[in-house]
């Protein structure tokens, strides 16, 4: 009798911790916004295509400070599509970027005042999915 309770408690906490870890796991899994953070301080997320056929990026940093600090997009190559300084304690910016052939585009946030650099990588893909369906009318 004592063997059985011991193999009962021994299976609830074993399935309770599993049910936690699942519980967890799910809870700060990626939802599917493509939203990318470093520390609560910096935020680049993707938010769609606009009706002109241009991605759009949703980008904040937090800057307590208000420092001046730069922000610089970077195509495949690492040539400039944009830079510019900035000294907003709460900055926030969407940057449209034409749709075209590129596969890759970077955002680099540096201050130097605090030696705070920041580069975040954004792989874009396109895909086209038809569907065909043919019926016998």
């Amino acid at each position: 009798m004592k063997k059985q309770s011991i193999n009962n408690i021994a299976k609830r906490f074993f399935l309770g911790n599993l049910l936690v870890a699942a519980l967890f796991l799910s809870a700060s899994a990626n939802t599917g916004t493509n939203t990318v953070t470093s520390a609560d301080k910096v935020e680049v997320k993707y938010t769609g295509v606009d009706v002109n056929n241009q991605l759009s990026f949703n980008v904040k940093y937090a800057n307590p400070s208000g420092n001046t600090f730069s922000l610089v997009v970077l195509d495949e190559n690492g040539d400039q599509l944009f830079k510019s300084a900035y000294g907003d304690k709460k900055f926030e910016k969407t940057f449209k970027l034409p749709k075209s052939e590129m596969s890759k585009v970077s955002f680099v946030i540096e201050d130097s005042k605090i030696s705070y650099k920041e580069k975040f990588d954004v792989n874009i893909k396109t895909r086209v999915i038809e569907d065909v369906i043919v019926s016998r009318g």
